[in-house]
């Protein structure tokens, strides 16, 4: 549990770096569809190439669930960051996060729905806590908000692709049931579903592209990068291809296969936390104290829902009923090395 915690920690300041580096790009011209295909390709080819040189038999796996590796790719690659960039386009950056990190509450609704897990008292009060942070921290980064309608569809669209990243990672993995050298029982590769949802995502992005849907507009230019000053446009291109999406991207699925869908997306508020942090490093963007004060709701609201699955999974065990894949009574993970 501890190891997968870490990991998924890594994933969300990862993901942190997409702001303050992305931002800079936007800020030289590049359109919010240029600053997704690139980084999506970038990320694609830094964590494929390696897994077709060293590891085929894992991404012979993708075959065993194409739909899920396609919805995978569809939602929680492309969907996910286009329709953020799209909903900030026309609302507050403020109202469209608090939105799209709402996906907890509903990988809850889902679970619950589904499977039949109901949360905990804990559980219940962690989120209540967790989420009463994320408003601090995110509501005192800006004043007035502005709300549409085009942009709530969007920022809702953005909260189902989150909600879908957390989910399909699981489902489509079934980290019990996996054989990689056998290639007998069903199940995808946990490191090859990373892997080919975001080449998914980066086929699918060029050809709307290409297609004219989807706007894309890139520049060479220098960027001017907080206080590392002008830097080549390849820099905070690779950094947010690399790491805040290629290494995001693997670390999260492994951290979701570790510690379940439920504790891994509350997990993900430390990216709100990181990247005010990143933000205050590298763009003099100061941390308020309301900001600080809700990063220690999100941090004790992530223990208490750790401990409500932690006790949940308790009250199953003496029943007698498998361990789902899905509540705190995990299953070793499949292997990733």
């Amino acid at each position: 549990m501890g190891r997968g915690i870490a990991i998924a920690l890594l994933s969300g300041f990862a993901f942190a770096m997409s702001g303050p580096f992305g931002k800079p790009l936007l800020e030289a011209g590049w359109s919010p569809a240029g600053v997704v295909l690139v980084r999506i390709w970038i990320a694609a080819l830094v964590t494929g190439v390696p897994m077709l040189l060293f590891a085929r038999e894992r991404l012979a796996t993708l075959r065993r669930a194409p739909f899920t590796v396609l919805a995978y790719g569809l939602l929680a690659v492309v969907g996910v960051q286009l329709a953020y960039f799209n909903a900030i386009a026309h609302m507050s950056v403020t109202v469209a996060l608090l939105i799209e990190f709402s996906a907890p509450l509903l990988v809850l609704v889902y679970l619950w729905a589904r499977f039949g897990q109901r949360p905990t008292v804990r559980t219940v009060l962690g989120a209540a806590l967790a989420v009463a942070g994320l408003v601090a921290v995110v509501g005192a980064a800006s004043g007035g908000a502005v709300v549409t309608p085009v942009g709530l569809a969007w920022a809702f669209l953005s909260l189902v692709g989150l909600a879908a990243y957390f989910l399909l990672a699981e489902d489509g993995t079934k980290a019990d049931a996996i054989d990689v050298a056998s290639a007998q029982k069903p199940g995808v590769d946990q490191l090859a579903l990373a892997v080919g949802g975001l080449f998914v995502g980066a086929l699918v992005l060029s050809a709307t592209s290409l297609a004219g849907i989807t706007p894309v507009r890139v520049s060479t230019q220098s960027v001017v990068l907080g206080g590392l000053g002008t830097v080549p446009w390849w820099v905070p291109a690779v950094v947010i291809g690399a790491i805040a999406t290629g290494l995001a991207y693997v670390a999260g699925i492994l951290a979701i296969n570790m510690v379940g869908p439920t504790l891994a997306s509350f997990l993900g508020f430390s990216e709100v936390i990181a990247s005010g942090v990143v933000a205050w490093l590298m763009l003099g963007e100061a941390l308020t104290p309301v900001q600080i004060g809700g990063a220690v709701a999100i941090v004790a609201g992530v223990i208490a829902v750790k401990r409500g699955e932690q006790r949940g999974a308790r009250e199953v065990a003496p029943r007698d009923v498998p361990a789902s894949p899905h509540d705190g009574a995990r299953t070793p993970p499949a292997r990733t090395a």
